[in-house]
């Protein structure tokens, strides 16, 4: 069974901010100098100045610690009701803390090589790039901690919310796509929260406002290209629930008020650079997904039995258009490869063993390396501006012969 979330908001804050050190203690003595042995008043070194020398290699994590923290936020979106709603949110972020207390995912999971409630290392001249991070259906905001804490130890602060009423303490796992009208606003919800963040909290104004990024998984790569702007035409989804082309749990979403909201679209032009990952959709946002305008790495599995190519990823690369787009195929990988339930769960719920997680997929170790690597190389590319990441990014010594590449404009 899947972990338990409990449904009791979590109020971590983040503690305390980065400290250099305590001053070190004494000179070298020689016989020219036989007075030395007296305090020295010379500070520790700064830890950023022992950082190496950027790039880093993609295939290793980077030089920093990873701190956690768990908080909640409250917004109120646009709905059938337009009450507050209130979410919990995951944060993963740099830190040169090497001892503390270790990180407890959702109360229960044991992350032992991360550090909970621990300074940020982030210096305000050099704001961090951020990237939010949207789960699958019935899942949780850790879902994918592999890729949150790969991103955190190269300089990233990652934040991952709870999706309400579309998590496993509200879904049992199964397929409830109800909420799927406030997943969008929970993404631009967590970046109004970390602009108004109040001056003592650790991460007001460690964030840039010009490195922002977006990624998801399923139905979080739903999430993420709803809202960077794949539009969804409602009389043609009309037509197709009318018709029964449409799968009517898809349809079920179009129900109510929601279909005004949804006709409105849910752009969010604060995100730079997007990073589905196996994402749904094809049913309603063809043609729509053309008007994605951001740099898009989308990701696909040629095993994915959820999601299958055929019916998803395919429609939708051939559906984008515009510039500086990139799709990566792990030819053996399946749904869940994009996620750490093959290395929680696999052994205890067959459909991950057949999607993704089975003896003919890539072992989940070797496509994290991957994943990761591809990715910050693609975020570099597209918020740094860093060049050297192009012929990677255009299939160039591939890490694996798994991968497939495709481009936008060919």
């Amino acid at each position: 069974m899947f972990l338990h979330h409990d449904d009791t908001p979590l109020r971590i804050l983040l503690l305390g901010v980065l400290t250099c050190g305590a001053l070190a203690c004494g000179e070298d003595q020689s016989a020219d100098q036989p007075d030395a042995g007296h305090l020295s008043d010379t500070p520790a070194p700064d830890p950023y100045d022992t950082l190496p020398e950027q790039p880093w290699l993609l295939t290793e994590h980077g030089h920093y610690s990873v701190g956690y923290a768990f908080e909640s936020l409250i917004y109120t979106p646009r709905g059938p009701q337009e009450a507050p709603r209130e979410i919990t949110i995951s944060i993963w972020h740099p830190t040169f803390d090497t001892e503390g207390r270790a990180a407890r995912y959702l109360n229960v999971l044991n992350a032992p090589d991360v550090l909970q409630d621990a300074s940020v290392a982030i210096r305000d001249s050099d704001p961090a790039p951020l990237m939010i991070f949207s789960h699958g259906n019935g899942s949780f905001s850790i879902q994918s901690y592999f890729f949150a804490e790969y991103l955190a130890s190269h300089g990233f602060v990652v934040i991952a919310p709870d999706h309400k009423g579309n998590t496993f303490s509200d879904t049992g796992g199964a397929v409830r796509l109800e909420s799927t009208v406030y997943r969008p606003q929970d993404m631009s919800a967590v970046l109004d929260w970390v602009e108004q963040l109040p001056a003592d909290h650790p991460l007001h104004g460690k964030t840039s406002r010009d490195k922002i990024a977006i990624s998801g998984h399923s139905l979080g790569g739903f999430t993420t290209l709803a809202t960077t702007g794949a539009s969804i035409d409602l009389a043609a989804v009309t037509a197709g629930c009318t018709a029964g082309t449409i799968s009517q749990r898809i349809c079920e979403i179009f129900e109510a008020d929601n279909a005004a909201i949804f006709g409105e679209g849910f752009l969010d032009a604060r995100f730079q650079a997007s990073l589905p990952m196996t994402p749904a959709g094809s049913e309603v946002f063809l043609p729509g997904i053309a008007n994605i305008t951001i740099p898009t790495l989308v990701w696909t599995a040629g095993q994915d039995l959820t999601l299958p190519n055929p019916d998803e990823g395919d429609p939708l690369w051939e559906g984008m258009a515009g510039q500086d787009h990139v799709r990566i195929d792990i030819a053996n990988a399946g749904h869940f490869t994009f996620s750490n339930l093959c290395e929680l769960l696999a052994p205890a719920v067959p459909e991950f063993q057949n999607d993704g997680c089975g003896e003919d997929n890539m072992a989940y170790e070797e496509a994290f390396e991957i994943i990761n690597a591809y990715s910050l190389a693609f975020l570099r590319k597209h918020l740094d501006g860093a060049s050297e990441y192009d012929a990677m990014l255009a299939g160039d010594s591939p890490m694996s012969d798994a991968l497939l590449f495709e481009r936008k404009p060919d």
